[in-house]
């Protein structure tokens, strides 16, 4: 029959056996849960680090570019600036800088075209890119996988929710499309369905048919809708648009702030603070997983430029600004 002394040192090198056992155990729960759970074991943001490239560093870009490190830093990752000094590379100091960061936010086109050049691993995320550069550079650079765009173009189906919200339904739609945005011409069609209007679409090959195309819409259609084509809408061409349309009283959905302030009645665009507000979060989804959701995205938030003087010379009577943007994100959510 076991002594109490035999019982106690069995109990005794039980313990010192068990105790052994406990930190392997430990470690092996450990990495089973750094396996199942890979995102909770994440570096904190201070330890990444993020660089914001640009070439352009005045207006829109500038506040952009100040809203977003503010955000950033806000939000505890280790955020710097670089603005590139040459137009046609990027110098080999700078190039070591971009290496050592977890993330490239690089600010509008030519920016990103000199990163892309460059076949850095670092993943990019770019701002302030039209579609149809971002459809060049994809092509161009088709090995490039860890990169995204956020584009500065607002979706097409907010566009018509904007006509119906300034004009009303069942409108009749004119569109100039130019090599940029003729691809767009079946996205026209179907969100003009979804939104009960119609829609005119006119292709323009070279900048000598624009006149001929103006008149030709013009007393056939309730409003003309402009979307950021370079070869359609540019310094020499946009007063011949306006005087033309302001003579056969047409109103103009613009796409961009200055566009309403030339002569549109409205137009649809992303303030500074709110595509830095947008980054951020996209910011934050990657270091999750480590990857873009998505490879381009289309501006979440937005505000409504409107023109009162130009609208009521065409007998149009506009509500608030506010009272638009509530209706188009009524609309958006519904559909």
């Amino acid at each position: 029959m076991p002594t109490a002394n035999n019982i106690l040192n069995s109990q005794n090198n039980g313990l010192q056996s068990l105790a052994s056992i406990v930190p392997v155990v430990f470690v092996l729960i450990f990495a089973l849960c750094a396996f199942i759970f890979p995102t909770s074991l994440h570096a904190e943001p201070a330890d990444k680090k993020i660089l914001i490239v640009s070439k352009k560093t005045q207006g829109y870009s500038l506040q952009l570019i100040n809203n977003l490190q503010a955000s950033l830093i806000a939000s505890g990752y280790q955020s710097q600036t670089l603005t590139l000094a040459s137009e046609n590379k990027i110098g080999a100091l700078e190039l070591l800088k971009i290496k050592k960061q977890d993330l490239i936010i690089s600010i509008g086109s030519l920016s990103t075209q000199l990163l892309l050049d460059e076949k850095i691993e670092t993943p990019i995320l770019s701002a302030l890119i039209p579609r149809h550069v971002y459809l060049s550079l994809k092509k161009s650079y088709p090995a490039k996988r860890n990169w995204s765009s956020l584009l500065i173009n607002q979706p097409i189906d907010r566009q018509f929710h904007l006509i119906t919200a300034v004009l009303g339904k069942h409108k009749d739609i004119a569109v100039l499309l130019g090599p940029y945005t003729k691809d767009l011409n079946k996205k026209l069609n179907r969100a003009s369905a979804r939104t009960s209007h119609k829609i005119n679409i006119e292709e323009i090959k070279d900048s000598g048919q624009l006149t001929e195309s103006l008149n030709s819409l013009n007393h056939s259609v309730d409003v003309l809708l402009t979307l950021p084509d370079p070869l359609v809408y540019n310094k020499s061409t946009i007063r011949e648009i306006l005087l033309s349309a302001y003579r056969n009283k047409l109103p103009i959905i613009g796409f961009s702030r200055s566009y309403v302030k030339a002569g549109a009645i409205a137009a649809i665009y992303s303030k500074p603070e709110q595509i830095s507000h947008q980054i951020s979060d996209i910011v934050s989804d990657y270091f999750k997983t480590n990857r873009f959701k998505n490879k381009k995205y289309y501006p979440v938030e937005f505000s409504v430029a409107l023109n009162k003087n130009i609208a009521r010379s065409l007998g149009i009577k506009l509500v608030s600004d506010n009272a638009i943007i509530k209706q188009i994100k009524k609309a958006e959510k519904n559909k």
